[in-house]
């Protein structure tokens, strides 16, 4: 395990995959994050220690880090020790997210210097401390408090590859299938943000964390993860913002708790839980917002003219199938056939099905081919044979087949 060092950099040039500048909470996130997923990370506080301002908002995100740490250290040792007794608590989450980054992997802080001087050096970022120091990044993140890197370089961070919230309905557009975080309403009601939300139209490799995309205040901590996820792939892949790969950054969030579509009726302990988050993100079975609320309406009926639309966009052929079986509603036969002829699978799909409706699909209703399917059981179904979330999307959400 590699500790973090907090360190004094020399007159030298100090080379990093990715640099995480500001001392806010989504400069946390996207540092513990950025390391996490395997970059080599200098976290620069510019400030004499790691001293954000964490709020109540701030506490979930903090919890799922800290018992991801926890279960970690507890495997190690097989014993209790006194970060896995630390309780959530508001006035201890800044002694907790200390605690927490002394074993992550990759990472590197450095505190007490400010960036004086921040430029592009071929692909790569040179930015100069003052002090002379300097310090070589194929990435940088700003998650400043007013986002002064982005200012000092000139880019106007309300110029990003997309903008969101200018629609009450998250659903409205094709936005939310590159989901990376959420954000909130002026109602409070959730909103998804899009990875083009924090990467600036203005230059490659510089991720942004703004306060505000459109009319929607972006949610801090998990838009840090988001960022920092971003900055690590380009980095890991030594690729840039512009050819970067929507669904492999949702994926590394998803693997790290992350929450992109937030389903009122559909709780985290679900067991297929990661299969909605997965369907979500497709677009397959659509999803509604009713008073406020993100929902998957897990006990609605699958009607065949609300499923015609996108299975033509995702699979052409699907419409010979429509063609051949007029239906209203779908049974549990019809979606096995539907499945069947888009699969290429054999009658040997039907057993396969029933067997693991509830062992495999963890499924408690009762496997009866003959009456209708609801949409929990479809849309478990179809993540698992259509595999719809493998169909890679652009920024903005279009599929790219």
């Amino acid at each position: 395990m590699l500790l973090i060092t907090c360190i004094t950099l020399q007159a030298q040039t100090t080379k990093t995959g990715v640099l995480v500048i500001g001392n806010t909470p989504e400069a946390v996130a996207a540092s513990i994050q950025s390391a996490r997923s395997g970059a080599k990370t200098i976290y620069l506080t510019q400030s004499s220690s790691v001293s954000a301002l964490f709020s109540t908002e701030d506490l979930p995100f903090i919890k799922n880090i800290k018992n991801h740490y926890s279960l970690k250290e507890r495997r190690r040792s097989k014993t209790k020790d006194s970060l896995i007794a630390i309780p959530v608590m508001l006035n201890q989450a800044s002694s907790l997210i200390k605690g927490i980054s002394d074993t992550v992997n990759n990472l590197t802080i450095n505190n007490n210097t400010m960036v004086d001087e921040i430029k592009k050096d071929g692909k790569s970022w040179e930015i100069r401390l003052k002090g002379g120091q300097k310090i070589k990044a194929d990435v940088v993140v700003d998650a400043t408090e007013n986002l002064s890197i982005a200012t000092m370089l000139g880019i106007d961070s309300k110029k990003t590859m997309v903008i969101t919230g200018n629609t009450i309905n998250p659903f409205e557009n094709k936005l939310y299938r590159s989901s990376v975080a959420l954000g909130y309403q002026e109602t409070g009601s959730f909103f998804t943000i899009p990875l083009g939300a924090l990467i600036p139209q203005a230059v490659e490799n510089l991720i942004i964390i703004p306060k505000q995309s459109g009319k929607i205040r972006v949610s801090r901590m998990p838009a840090g993860q988001a960022g920092g996820t971003i900055a690590a792939y380009c980095a890991f892949f030594k690729t840039s913002t512009k050819t970067i790969n929507v669904r492999v950054v949702q994926g590394e969030l998803l693997a790290f708790d992350a929450l992109l579509i937030p389903y009122a009726d559909i709780e985290l302990k679900d067991p297929n839980f990661l299969a909605f988050q997965r369907l979500g993100l497709s677009g397959l079975v659509k999803s509604s917002f009713l008073n406020g609320k993100i929902q998957f309406d897990t006990a609605g009926l699958v009607r065949a003219e609300d499923l015609r639309g996108s299975m033509r966009e995702f699979y052409t052929r699907s419409q010979l199938w429509f063609a051949d079986n007029k239906k209203d509603t779908l049974t549990i036969n019809d979606a096995i056939s539907l499945f069947k002829f888009i699969a290429n699978r054999g009658n040997e799909l039907d057993k396969e099905i029933e067997d693991g409706w509830k062992v495999s699909f963890k499924l408690n209703s009762i496997f009866d081919p003959k009456r209708a399917i609801n949409r929990k059981e479809f849309g478990i179904l179809a993540d698992k044979y259509l595999q719809p979330y493998n169909i890679r999307v652009d920024l903005s959400g279009n599929l790219m087949k």
